[in-house]
C-alpha cells in the first residue's frame, strides 16, 4: 500500500526536521524557527511544481483550493510556533509524543466534519497508538521520578504541544479538501493524487511565507538576519519539511487521514532514538513498553 510507504517515509522526514529545529532552540525564538521550515521550503516546492506544469500544463485553481490551502496554511503555521515553543520549555521527545495526540483529536474532527468512519480496528489502532504516546509521557522523568502522575501532568511545554496537536488535527483535513478540489478541478490528474499533492504543498508554502514573514519581523525586529548565519541548519529544516510535507499530502489523497496519520505514530519511537542518540536524553529505556503499542496500533490501522 503506497500510503503506508508514504506515512513512515513523511514520520522519519517529521522526526528529522523537529530534530534540526530543536538544534535552533535557545538560538533564535520559536517564530523564526517556524518560519525556516517554510522559507526554506518554498525553493524546493516550486521547482516541482513549475517542473510539472512546464511537462503537463498548469492547473486549472478554483476559489475552494485557495480557501481550503489557506485555511491549512494558517493553522499549520501557528501549530508549528505552538511546537517550537514546547521545545524550549520541555524535552523533545516530549513535546512531540503529546503533540501526536493529534491523530485522536483527527479521528474525531474527521468523524463529525468530513465525513470519515475508520473501521472498528481502525479505531482500535488510533486509541492503542495513541496510548503508546501517552506513556511514553509516563516514562519520562523529571526531578520527582517517574509514576502514573506523569501521563496527565500538564505543564506549560505539555500544554504546548498538545495545542499543537489540536491544530494539526484540523490542518489535515483542511489539505485533504484543497487537494481532492484540485483533481476535481482538473480530470487530468483523476486517479493520481501526487501532482495534485505537489502544486497544494507549493501553493500552501508561499501563502505560509507571506503570512510568517511580517510576523516574524513584527515580534522579532532584525531577527531575520539571523538567517544569515544559521542557514545550514534552516536549510535542513526546509529540506525535511518539504519531503515531509509532500509525502503527507501524497498519503491523505490516498485514504483516511486517520489511518494515515496513526501510522505515522512511528514517529514517537524514531524520536525517541533520536533523543538517545542525538540529545543524549534520560530515560529513553522505560519507552520501550510505549513503543511497542505504538508499533501494535499501527498494525491494527493497518488489519483494518
Amino acid at each position: 500500500m503506497l500510503w503506508v510507504l508514504l506515512a513512515v517515509a513523511a514520520a522519519a522526514l517529521q522526526a528529522a526536521r523537529n530534530a534540526f529545529s530543536r538544534r535552533l532552540v535557545g538560538e533564535v525564538s520559536p517564530a523564526l524557527t517556524a518560519w525556516s521550515r517554510f522559507a526554506f521550503n518554498l525553493p524546493f516546492s516550486a521547482a516541482l511544481a513549475l517542473g510539472l506544469a512546464a511537462a503537463h500544463g498548469a492547473p486549472a485553481l478554483t476559489a475552494g483550493f485557495f480557501g481550503w490551502a489557506l485555511a491549512g496554511a494558517a493553522t499549520q503555521l501557528v501549530a508549528n510556533f505552538a511546537l517550537v515553543a514546547a521545545f524550549r520549555v520541555a524535552s523533545f521527545s516530549q513535546s512531540v509524543a503529546l503533540h501526536k495526540l493529534e491523530v485522536v483529536f483527527g479521528a474525531g474532527v474527521g468523524l463529525a466534519f468530513f465525513g470519515e468512519v475508520p473501521s472498528a480496528l481502525g479505531w482500535l489502532g488510533i486509541l492503542l497508538s495513541t496510548l503508546g504516546v501517552l506513556l511514553m509521557n509516563l516514562a519520562r522523568p523529571d526531578e520527582r521520578g517517574v509514576g502514573w502522575k506523569r501521563m496527565f501532568h500538564l505543564d506549560r511545554g505539555s500544554l504546548y504541544a498538545i495545542a499543537c496537536g489540536a491544530l494539526f488535527a484540523f490542518t489535515a483535513f483542511f489539505f485533504k479538501e484543497a487537494i481532492l478540489l484540485l483533481g476535481a478541478a482538473n480530470p487530468r490528474m483523476a486517479g493520481g493524487r501526487f501532482e495534485p499533492a505537489v502544486h497544494t504543498v507549493f501553493h500552501v508554502a508561499w501563502m505560509q511565507v507571506a503570512l510568517a514573514t511580517p510576523a516574524v519581523a513584527w515580534m522579532r525586529p532584525g531577527e531575520l538576519r539571523r538567517t544569515l548565519s544559521l542557514w545550514p541548519t534552516m536549510l535542513g529544516i526546509g529540506v525535511t519539511g518539504f519531503l515531509g510535507s509532500l509525502c503527507w499530502f501524497w498519503a491523505f489523497g490516498l485514504t483516511l487521514v486517520a489511518y494515515v496519520r496513526a501510522v505515522g505514530q512511528i514517529e514517537a519511537p524514531i524520536s525517541v532514538a533520536i533523543s538517545l542518540l542525538v540529545f543524549r536524553e534520560r530515560g529513553v529505556a522505560r519507552q520501550l513498553p510505549a513503543i511497542a503499542a505504538i508499533v501494535g496500533g499501527v498494525v491494527l490501522v493497518l488489519l483494518g
